[in-house]
């Protein structure tokens, strides 16, 4: 190139040569589109050359470019390629000169308006490039803001969905990018707009949008914006929790903690521009209580957990905003904590997803963002909580729940808590509640990790009160008996927790503890009262305090007494089921005190017979243990055939800790005399599958890498994940106050989802050790169901079962013997995998599994067979039509390609 003085030549630069080919494509789209794969590489080598040049090239082809963008925006082009185009468009004008904005959106606005309906992709491209501009230079062009809203509302007449979320994005990012400079007018024209056609379009995507435009109107100040605005706005997003869209519930729940925060900030909002003398905005009168605590507290029907996690993103994002942008002061977050804690008066039962929703707001909301004086505060002040007569047993878990977080969190025992201490947690204690009465036994084993010296006073404390009960609870009757049985039950508790922490604290246990605590335990086991209702009560207590005793302390400690130990389960799965039951006047009592036991037996096996011991020694435990578990299999059978009302939760929960005793061995042959029962308990879920819960076992079987593929969300962290998850009942197991590390939330799961859950995985064992016919009865046994329900209710339920069956057998055969399966076996797991993702309407987790199944057959199989069933899959994605299919059967390839050896010898 020459320039006009006559110089020497200016070699053309690398963004001339691409300005170049722009514009030749530009010009020649009318007679031949433009390939999309070809835009897309020369916008990005576009953008990049923009960055890299000097601000003299830049200008020097600046307008060449801009046109070239703008035409082929307005030619119509595809979402990558306009992205890229409105990026380069703004980058340009960014390096170059920048008072080419005006013009060019002058111009996209021009053409806007005069666009017909027949031009969506052509609309959808000026649409994006005039909000990008507007994202970046808003606070220059601002006077055409209420032109770029006509546009918007224009745009969201067309059928299109792209056009309509084009049209609300560039209304986002100018409200983003104006910053709240412009006219009241213009801003109230956008939210108008926004309110009328976003909030209710039928397509989720324009939605999402609409939410996200609602939270920037308030991260700017809500111009424009009266208190009724507000209102109606907070309002709406309260209404639109209950999208059956998560990502635009998540996005609509930032929008109402957004705008619940301006609310009760109104001085922060901004002056408008066109109005004289102005009255400030009032504040919202008790809108923390009509949009978060109401909706919350009345939340009901199929919607309510959708509704409640959307209201529980709401208060966290509320609390967040108030403390760091309109900065709330520390002391503040306990006052709303509280209020957020009321929400539990409202339901006297427990509420366990009501629970778990309010310990995430208190805990990432307000805890969390206090300061450490305040949190010491803060931890004095829910203690006295406990204190008041009426709170219910779900606050009181809470309550706990967070008073061991701020332990830990603190990393000391403030002197002013000690104080209030025995009245308050120590007193929970005796609680009615047996919820409550577990959470202050772990609030006290967090209290004894942080403060060590307390641990010998407490446990020396604790056995003396646990002796003085027994002594004295004989002679009490009516509620002062049932008063007592709770206070004995809950210092065993507490005990039992301390003694599981004892070993690990730096200080370590007295010599003496081991001995004096299995002394106590035996005298319950073998020398309880003749009171059968004080009688229960100190068995169940006896076998708590031994399985902490047994998994705490290390196994030196009672190695002198093993056989001793062993020898306490004969007097409860020693003798007939039907002797012990037609003696027990409470049944439901005594199968509580059954699964104790087996919990306690599964302990001592985890800690005593196990692979790490010697064949003598393991053999020699092993036996006694075979025969007591084969009596607890007898009890649960007598327990069924006798068909009892009132009675299934509690026998659901000691056929969970059976199994579970069962699984702890570590050879399924162990145990081969008992298959026949075990298999008659665990195949129920596909003999009865109308009466089954669905396995929630997936989300652990899944391979980790695969997690992207869903269907479960991710929220930002491991905390908000497990809320998100939780599925929680009433009648769910409580938490283990021996085990190291307890449930994020209480009660996650229901005992019945549980029952399921072992089932499957016990299934998984005695499957993957079953001979070949065995094997084949029950892979028959699981295609029957799946066949015979494909038109029934729970044929989804019956799918996601066999996959969590099928995959607990396969990585079982995996671990224990590595060996090729019969064709027969195999081509037959093939079989039902390849009929679940043949179905349409499965989800992801059901297409996952299946295709990792795959995967585990070409571990299993000869390399023919894998290499002929790959031939099969690849048939099959060549013929098929339906994009979810086509998914599973690319997903399966790519899962048998993940197995060690190399197939493409074979494939080929």
């Amino acid at each position: 190139m020459a320039n006009s003085g006559g110089s020497a030549a200016i070699p053309l630069s690398r963004l001339g040569v691409l300005v170049a080919q722009l514009e030749s494509i530009a010009a020649s789209a009318r007679q031949q589109p433009p390939d999309p794969l070809l835009c897309f590489d020369l916008l990005s080598e576009l953008v990049s050359a923009i960055d890299e040049e000097p601000k003299k090239a830049v200008v020097h082809c600046q307008r060449k470019c801009e046109d070239a963008l703008y035409s082929l925006l307005i030619l119509g082009v595809r979402r990558p390629v306009r992205r890229l185009a409105s990026l380069a468009m703004v980058r340009i004008i960014a390096k170059g000169d920048s008072i080419s904005v005006y013009s060019r959106v002058s111009s996209l606005q021009g053409w806007l308006i005069d666009s017909k309906r027949s031009e969506p992709l052509s609309c959808a491209g000026a649409a994006q490039c005039l909000g990008e501009l507007y994202h970046f230079f808003g606070r220059k062009i601002t006077s055409g803001l209420t032109e770029t809203a006509n546009i918007a509302a224009k745009l969201m007449r067309f059928h299109e969905d792209f056009v309509r979320q084009d049209a609300l994005q560039m209304l986002h990012n100018a409200i983003e990018g104006s910053a709240g400079s412009s006219a009241s007018s213009a801003y109230s024209e956008t939210f108008r707009v926004i309110m009328r056609h976003g909030l209710g379009d039928k397509m989720f995507v324009v939605r999402l949008v609409a939410a996200k435009c609602l939270k920037t109107f308030a991260n700017i100040g809500g111009p424009g914006l009266g208190t009724s605005e507000l209102e109606n706005a907070a309002s709406y997003c309260v209404k639109a929790l209950e999208d059956p869209i998560s990502s635009v519930r998540d996005a609509f729940a930032e929008a109402l903690g957004a705008l619940i925060a301006l609310g009760m900030n109104p001085e922060t909002q901004v002056n408008q521009k066109g109005k004289n003398n102005s009255l400030p905005a009032k504040k919202f009168e008790g809108g923390l209580h009509k949009h978060l605590v109401l909706p919350f507290i009345r939340a009901s029907g199929i919607w309510a957990k959708e509704m409640r996690l959307g209201l529980t993103l709401s208060w966290v994002f509320f609390l967040q905003v108030v403390q760091i942008k309109y900065d709330l002061p520390h002391s503040e977050l306990q006052n709303i904590a509280l209020q957020a804690m009321d929400m539990l008066n409202g339901n006297p039962s427990l509420d366990t997803h009501a629970l778990a929703c309010v310990l995430y707001i208190i805990r990432v909301g307000a805890t969390n963002q206090m300061s450490e004086p305040i949190q010491r505060s803060f931890l004095v002040q829910l203690a006295i909580q406990l204190e008041s007569s009426g709170f219910t047993p779900s606050k009181g878990i809470a309550t706990l729940r967070i008073l061991s977080y701020l332990l830990e969190v603190l990393g000391e025992v403030p002197i002013e808590f000690k104080e209030v201490l025995d009245n308050t947690v120590v007193a929970a204690l005796s609680n009615s509640s047996l919820n409550v009465r577990i959470e202050a036994a772990l609030t006290l084993r967090g209290l004894a990790e942080v403060d060590p010296i307390c641990v010998g006073g407490l446990i020396s404390y604790g056995v003396t009160t646990l002796n003085a009960f027994r002594e004295s609870v004989s002679f009490e009757k009516g509620e002062r008996l049932k008063f007592e049985l709770d206070s004995l039950h809950g210092q065993a508790t507490v005990l039992a927790a301390l003694v599981s922490i004892s070993p690990r604290l730096l200080l370590g246990y007295p010599a003496k503890l081991p001995r004096s605590l299995f002394d106590v335990s035996k005298k319950m086991l073998t020398e309880y009262s003749r009171n059968h209702v004080v009688a229960r009560m100190e068995k169940e207590v006896g076998w708590q305090l031994l399985a902490s005793l047994i998994a705490s302390m290390p196994k030196e400690e009672l190695e002198d007494q093993v056989f001793d130990v062993l020898l306490l389960w004969t007097g409860i799965f020693g003798i007939p089921p039907e002797d012990e039951l037609q003696q027990s006047e409470d049944i439901i009592s005594e199968i509580r005190v059954l699964s104790v036991a087996v919990e306690a037996l599964t302990v001592f096996i985890r800690s005593f017979v196990s692979p790490s011991m010697t064949a003598v020694d393991g053999g020699v435990l092993l036996q006694p243990v075979l025969v007591y578990l084969s009596g607890a299999l007898s009890y649960i059978s007598s327990l069924s055939a006798k068909q009892l009302e009132n009675i299934n939760s509690t026998l659901d929960l000691f056929t969970i800790r059976t199994l579970q005793a069962y699984s702890s061995l570590s050879d399924p042959i162990s145990y081969k005399g008992d298959h026949a029962r075990i298999i008659q308990i665990c195949t129920s879920p596909f003999r009865y599958p109308c009466g089954c819960e669905t396995s929630s076992y997936l989300r652990l079987l899944l391979d980790k890498k695969d997690a992207c593929l869903g269907p479960w969300i991710h929220g930002r962290d491991w905390f908000e994940d497990e809320l998100r998850a939780f599925e929680g009942g009433e009648d769910g197991i409580l938490p283990c106050v021996w085990e190291n590390h307890t449930s994020t939330f209480p009660q996650p799961e229901t005992t019945s989802k549980m029952l399921v859950n072992q089932m499957l995985l016990c299934f998984g064992d005695v499957f993957a050790i079953q001979d070949s016919h065995g094997k084949l009865l029950l892979l028959n046994t699981i295609d029957n169901c799946l066949k015979t329900g494909k038109k029934q209710s729970w044929h989804a339920t019956s799918i996601t079962n066999a996959c969590v069956g099928l995959l607990s057998g396969l990585k079982t055969l995996l671990s224990l013997r590595p060996q090729v399966l019969e064709i027969e076996i195999l081509s037959s797991i093939q079989a039902i995998f390849q009929s679940i993702i043949a179905e349409g309407e499965i989800c992801a987790s059901q297409r996952r599994a299946s295709s990792e199944g795959f995967g585990f057959l070409a571990r299993l199989g000869t390399d023919l067979f894998t290499a002929r069933m790959t031939r099969l899959l690849l048939g099959e994605l060549v013929s098929a039509t339906d994009p979810f299919y086509i998914g599973s059967l690319s997903l399966s390839l790519g899962c048998i390609h993940r197995r060690p050896s190399t197939l493409a010898d074979l494939i080929q």
